[in-house]
C-alpha cells in the first residue's frame, strides 16, 4: 500500500489472529463463544467419545483436531471447553464434532440439530453478548456425491441435498436467535474444486454446484431470519468468495503449498507452509487464516470505525478555509480602496490520539488558495478559491481528501471596529480509499464524495498602543460535512458504509497582537474555541450482500475544545505584500500544525 506502513499492519495482524480477539472491545464485546458445526470447528470432541481413534495421527492429524494444530474457532480469543455428556453448559463450549452433518443423522458425530437440542437440554442459554458459531453442510454433500454422480441426472439428485443441509443450518440460526444469542457467525461453504481431493477431478464441477446451491439457499435463508429475528445480529462468514484469492497467490499468505495434502508428503506434514492436512481439512496455518477472516466479520463495527476520519477531514478542511477567509480583513492595518489579488499556499500536519476504538491517526498535506478582493476603506469583499489534499493513514485504513472550495467573504470597519464573515462550500473527492483487511495482505478498496458547507462571522476591536496593537475578538461559526456512502471492494468482509454528516457550531474568543520590526511587521495570536452543539452522526457500518445488521458507533469529536495558537511575519517585496505565518490548533484529542504564505498585489 502506498501510505500506511503495511509491515506494522500485518504483524498487529497476525498476532490478533493467533492470540485471539479478546481485547477487541466497544460495539463488538463477546462474551462467550458457544459452537455448532462439524470437523472444521471440532477441538477435540470426536477424539474423546472414540478413544482418540478419529481423527487418527497416522492420517497427519494432531491433538484430536481435523488439522495440524487448533481450529479457526479456538483462535477467536476464548477459552474454548469441549463437550461433555451431563456437564455445565455454562462458559465457552464446543458442541462439534467430526462427522456432523446439518440433520439430526449420527454419522458419526451427533447431528447439528441434535447438537443444539443437547445444548439446550442440558439448560444451556443464551445471551446478547453471546458469540455463537455455526458451520456446517459439507458432510451431508459428502455422502450424497457419489451417488448423485452416478445417477442419470446428478445435478437433480444432488441439488435437494444442498437445498435441505442449508434449510437445516437455516432453522439452527433462527432457533439459537430466538432463544436470544446476540451475535451469531454463521459461515458457508468453500470452493471444493481448490482442495486436494476434487482438485482438477470429474466430481469437482457437481460438487461446485452443490456448494453454490447450498451457499445461495443459505443466504436467502438467513436474510429471512434476519429480518424475523431483529435481537440478533446474524453474519454470515463468506469462506468461497475468498478461497480463489488464496489460491491465486498462496506465498502473499505465508503458504508452500496450496494444492497438495500434507499428509501424503514424506516427512508427513513436516512443512508447515501447507494449506490442507488431507483431501479437505485445513492445516493449523489454513485456519489462522480462517480465523483471520472471521475477525475481520465479527469486529466490523469497531474497525469500519476508522472511517470516522473522511468526515473529520473535511470538516477540518472547511473550516480552516473559512478561518482563513475572516482573517484577511481582521488585521490591524488600515484598509485602503481598491482591488488586490491574493495567493497562498501552505503545508499542514494533523496527529489525531486513539479514541476508543479507532486508532491514532496522521493526515499530511497542502494547500493552495487564489483570491481576489475589492472595496472602500470601510467596506471590502472578496471571493477565494481554495485546492486542499491530505493524505490520511488511520490504523489499517488510509485514504486521500481532495477538496475544492469557493469562499466569499466581506468586512466592515469604522476606526478601531471590525465585522468579517464568510460563507463557502467544498466539493470533498475521496480517493485511493483503502483498507488493510484482518486477512493480510488482502486489501479492500473503494471511492466516494462528499461536499461541506459553512458560515463564520467574527468581531473585534484594535487598541493601538503605538508601534504596537491588541486586539480582542470573538467569533462563531457553523460547518457541515456530508460524506456519500460507499461499498469496499473485495474477498474479505466487504464493509457497507453508511452516509455521514460531521457538523457543529463553535464559538470562540481571542487576542490578536500586531507590532513592527524595522520595516517588518509581526503577528501573535492565541484564542480557545469550543463546541457549542456537536449535530455530527455515528459511524454506521454493515456488510455488503450479508444479513449482518447496520452497526452504529458513536465517535468523540477529536477537538472538542481547543487552543489555538498563530504568529508570523509581514513584509514588502516590491508591490507585494508578504505573510509568512504558521497556525497551531491543540484539541482534546488532535493537534493540527499549518504553515503557509500569502502574497498580496494591488492591483491598478
Amino acid at each position: 500500500m502506498s501510505r500506511f506502513h503495511r509491515g506494522a499492519a500485518i504483524a498487529a495482524l497476525t498476532a490478533a489472529a493467533t492470540l485471539g480477539a479478546a481485547t477487541a472491545a466497544g460495539a463488538q464485546d463477546y462474551n462467550r463463544l458457544v459452537v455448532f458445526g462439524d470437523s472444521l470447528s471440532d477441538n477435540g470432541n470426536l477424539s474423546i467419545v472414540t478413544g482418540g481413534a478419529a481423527p487418527s495421527p497416522a492420517q497427519g492429524f494432531v491433538n484430536g483436531r481435523f488439522s495440524t494444530g487448533p481450529v479457526f474457532v479456538e483462535l477467536l480469543g476464548f477459552n474454548l471447553g469441549r463437550f461433555a455428556a451431563g456437564a455445565p453448559v455454562t462458559g465457552s463450549i464446543d458442541y462439534a464434532f467430526g462427522g456432523s452433518r446439518t440433520d439430526a443423522v449420527a454419522t458419526p458425530g451427533p447431528g447439528m440439530r441434535t447438537q443444539l437440542q443437547a445444548y439446550l437440554g442440558a439448560g444451556g442459554v443464551f445471551g446478547q453478548r453471546d458469540l455463537v458459531s455455526i458451520l456446517g453442510g459439507a458432510n451431508n454433500i459428502f455422502q450424497a456425491l457419489p451417488a448423485a454422480g452416478a445417477s442419470a441426472s446428478p445435478v437433480a439428485a444432488i441439488d435437494p441435498v444442498a437445498r435441505a443441509a442449508a434449510a437445516d443450518i437455516t432453522f439452527i440460526t433462527n432457533a439459537t436467535a430466538a432463544a436470544g444469542a446476540g451475535t451469531i457467525l454463521v459461515t458457508n461453504l468453500p470452493k471444493l474444486s481448490l482442495t486436494p481431493q476434487f482438485r482438477g477431478t470429474a466430481a469437482a464441477p457437481l460438487a461446485d454446484y452443490a456448494v453454490t446451491t447450498f451457499n445461495g439457499v443459505l443466504l436467502a435463508g438467513l436474510q429471512t431470519t434476519a429480518a424475523a429475528q431483529p435481537n440478533s445480529n446474524i453474519i454470515m462468514m463468506d469462506l468461497f468468495k475468498i478461497g480463489d484469492t488464496i489460491a491465486a497467490n498462496p506465498a502473499q499468505f505465508g503458504i508452500t503449498n496450496v494444492t497438495t495434502a500434507c499428509n501424503t508428503t514424506t516427512p508427513m506434514c513436516s512443512d508447515p507452509g501447507y494449506f490442507y492436512t488431507d483431501g479437505v481439512h485445513p492445516t493449523a496455518l489454513g485456519h489462522r487464516i480462517i480465523a483471520r477472516l472471521a475477525n475481520d466479520y465479527l469486529y466490523y463495527g469497531d474497525i469500519g470505525s476508522q472511517s470516522a476520519l473522511q468526515g473529520e477531514t473535511a470538516y477540518r478542511h472547511r473550516e480552516d478555509g473559512l478561518d482563513a477567509s475572516t482573517e484577511r480583513f481582521s488585521g490591524h492595518r488600515e484598509w485602503e480602496a481598491g482591488t488586490s489579488v491574493t495567493v497562498a499556499g501552505s503545508y499542514d500536519k494533523t496527529d489525531t490520539d486513539a479514541r476508543g476504538d479507532l486508532a491514532e491517526a496522521e493526515a499530511e498535506g497542502w494547500g493552495a488558495r487564489i483570491g481576489l478582493e475589492s472595496g472602500t476603506e470601510t467596506l471590502r469583499a472578496g471571493i477565494a478559491g481554495h485546492a486542499r489534499v491530505s493524505d490520511v493513514d488511520v490504523g489499517t485504513m488510509s485514504f486521500q481528501l481532495q477538496s475544492l472550495g469557493l469562499d466569499a467573504y466581506a468586512g466592515w470597519r469604522s476606526g478601531p471596529i471590525f465585522v468579517t464573515g464568510a460563507i463557502g462550500f467544498a466539493n470533498d473527492d475521496f480517493r485511493d480509499l483503502e483498507r488493510l483487511t484482518s486477512v493480510a495482505p488482502i486489501v479492500h478498496t473503494g471511492d466516494t464524495n462528499g461536499s461541506s458547507f459553512g458560515g463564520r462571522l467574527q468581531a473585534g476591536y484594535w487598541f493601538d498602543l503605538g508601534g504596537f496593537a491588541l486586539s480582542p475578538r470573538v467569533a462563531v461559526a457553523h460547518v457541515s460535512s456530508d460524506i456519500d456512502g460507499y461499498t469496499e471492494q473485495g474477498v474479505a468482509a466487504q464493509y457497507r458504509y453508511l452516509e455521514r454528516t460531521v457538523e457543529a457550531t463553535t464559538a470562540e474568543i481571542a487576542l490578536r497582537a500586531e507590532g513592527d520590526l524595522g520595516g517588518f511587521g509581526f503577528f501573535v495570536e492565541g484564542g480557545y474555541r469550543d463546541n457549542l452543539d456537536d449535530g455530527s452522526d455515528p459511524v454506521r457500518v454493515g456488510i455488503d450482500n450479508n444479513p449482518a445488521q447496520v452497526l452504529s458507533v458513536e465517535v468523540e469529536d477529536p477537538f472538542g475544545a481547543q487552543v489555538m495558537a498563530s504568529a508570523g511575519v509581514t513584509g514588502k517585496w516590491g508591490p507585494v505584500d508578504i505573510d509568512v505565518g504558521y497556525r497551531g490548533r491543540f484539541g482534546d484529542h488532535a493537534d493540527s500544525h499549518m504553515g503557509g504564505i500569502t502574497l498580496t498585489l494591488a492591483l491598478p
